[in-house]
């Protein structure tokens, strides 16, 4: 995907509140004034981040796919681009009906038109939907009176986008971040209605999730090393894992009823069943599962982290003491 000649075409912000408490939308009667300074920065702070490290799903509904309200307007604007305002309205209040879980804070919500987004050598059209659940705080210098003076004042961070989505023209594919979704699953589940993609690499997500929350229901520090151990050497040793592998590396380490509910856990957090037996590539796993290999729990709250690549964890040893505890901890340095 190549964003390199991509322009913004049209913007234009509305404001949604959480309907739980009734706070109601406003709808702005026009489109953004527009600079090419602010378009440069959209383009690059907004559109850029989504394409380049948001997830990939689709938008999906239960009977008819023309029946998701997201893929209706942007198809319906992507042939008319001048029906932008009443689309953008409409989409407005659907993510006003879908904010009513009380975590849902109101704010700006910034939706964007782009003119050729190029995806193998094909311009195509996007629709970028951003939405603003809370402000930074800044300073700005002004006059007044003749004195210069320090303002406070608040406005988005263009350092991170805190929930958006690029739906390209040519599917139904979209793309999303979601940096505040520990509160509330809804921008994906209810306002998008999307499910993942099911790729290698997403696969290796879920099982790298799945690889760190059995090391952390491991009892004794020691033997969460050594099941690490086992990981680090089936990745290196094999093109591939599957759940079967891993339940089978896991077996000495956790009973089969706490690795079932684990494996649940990942299947509801990300919308995909791993089957037992499907190849999950080690050159997409081995990212996932960094955190086992070199970072290593010594007590509750208490972790170790190996940042030297040729350094590794052998063994932990914990005992209690009066005051806490004492880790002795045995390292193997390659080479040495």
């Amino acid at each position: 995907m190549d964003i390199s000649s991509t322009k913004v075409s049209k913007i234009i912000v509305h404001r949604v509140g959480n309907k739980l408490r009734d706070e109601g939308f406003y709808l702005s009667p026009v489109e953004c004034n527009r600079s090419n300074t602010l378009d440069d920065l959209l383009l690059s702070s907004l559109l850029s981040p989504v394409i380049r490290r948001g997830e990939e799903f689709f938008l999906t509904h239960e009977s008819d796919i023309s029946l998701n309200t997201i893929h209706h307007y942007a198809k319906k604007l992507f042939s008319d681009p001048n029906q932008f305002k009443q689309c953008s309205e409409a989409i407005a209040k659907h993510l006003y009906g879908s904010s009513g879980h009380p975590n849902i804070g109101g704010g700006e919500f910034i939706i964007i038109l782009f003119d050729d987004v190029r995806v193998d050598d094909v311009s195509l059209q996007a629709l970028g939907l951003f939405r603003v659940e809370s402000k930074d705080d800044y300073l700005d210098v002004g006059e007044e009176g003749g004195v210069i003076q320090v303002i406070e004042k608040q406005g988005v961070s263009l350092d991170k986008v805190q929930k958006g989505a690029i739906v390209l023209s040519d599917s139904h594919k979209v793309f999303v971040i979601d940096n505040l979704g520990h509160k509330t699953k809804y921008w994906i589940e209810n306002f998008l209605k999307a499910s993942p993609v099911h790729t290698p690499k997403k696969f290796a997500q879920v099982a790298g999730t799945l690889i760190k929350a059995i090391s952390n229901k491991v009892e004794t520090p020691g033997n969460a090393i050594e099941f690490a151990k086992h990981i680090e050497e089936h990745l290196s040793e094999s093109e591939s894992l599957s759940l079967s592998d891993l339940r089978n590396i896991s077996k000495d380490y956790i009973d089969d009823e706490k690795l079932d509910e684990l494996v649940n856990g990942a299947h509801l957090k990300y919308g995909i069943t791993l089957d037992d037996n499907a190849p999950i590539e080690s050159k997409y796993l081995s990212k996932y599962a960094k955190d086992v290999v070199t970072k290593a729990r010594i007590s509750e709250g208490v972790s170790l982290l190996v940042s030297n690549p040729e350094t590794k964890i052998s063994s932990i040893e914990v005992k209690v003491t009066k005051g806490g505890f004492r880790a002795v901890v045995d390292f193997e340095r390659k080479g040495a």
